[in-house]
């Protein structure tokens, strides 16, 4: 479907656009659905991000010469998860709820609410870790090693 909106139609659209919402209950929470069957909600009232993804990987099109690990074949998932923002932000989490494979014909149904509750999610692992610091740290060197004769001057 395809829409054309002028005028005070647009006008007032952008305003909606504009405004922030404001919580009115303790959280919110994304209500997932496949197919028409609701396969998790989540959500928790500690989280600054919360994201549902679907992402396809692999040879896509008939002229695409695929991905590292699916050169000849695709993959499409589906990944609800979310970040902790807490007071103590030595204790945030990486949280996840949903890793789901998809397929050709799936329908996926996300609704935004307020809620007060939601499911727990099926795994966490700390947000800031020695280890997840190191693994970035070695990855900029690592790029800046390879790199550096494209941008630094001569």
């Amino acid at each position: 479907m395809f829409c054309i909106m002028t005028g005070s139609a647009t006008r007032s659209l952008n305003r909606a656009l504009r405004q922030k919402p404001t919580l009115s209950v303790s959280m919110i929470v994304f209500e997932i659905k496949l197919n028409g069957e609701s396969i998790g909600r989540a959500g928790t009232d500690d989280l600054s991000v919360l994201t549902a993804i679907v992402s396809a990987v692999g040879k896509l099109g008939a002229n695409s010469q695929g991905a590292s690990d699916e050169k000849d074949t695709y993959h499409v998932d589906l990944s609800v998860g979310g970040l902790t923002a807490r007071a103590d932000a030595a204790k945030d989490e990486h949280l996840d709820w949903l890793k789901q494979r998809l397929k050709p014909g799936d329908v996926i149904a996300i609704t935004i609410l307020e809620s007060r509750s939601a499911d727990a999610p099926t795994s966490t692992k700390p947000a800031h870790t020695e280890d997840a610091f190191r693994q970035q740290f070695e990855w900029a060197k690592k790029f800046y090693l390879e790199n550096r004769d494209k941008f630094e001057d001569r």
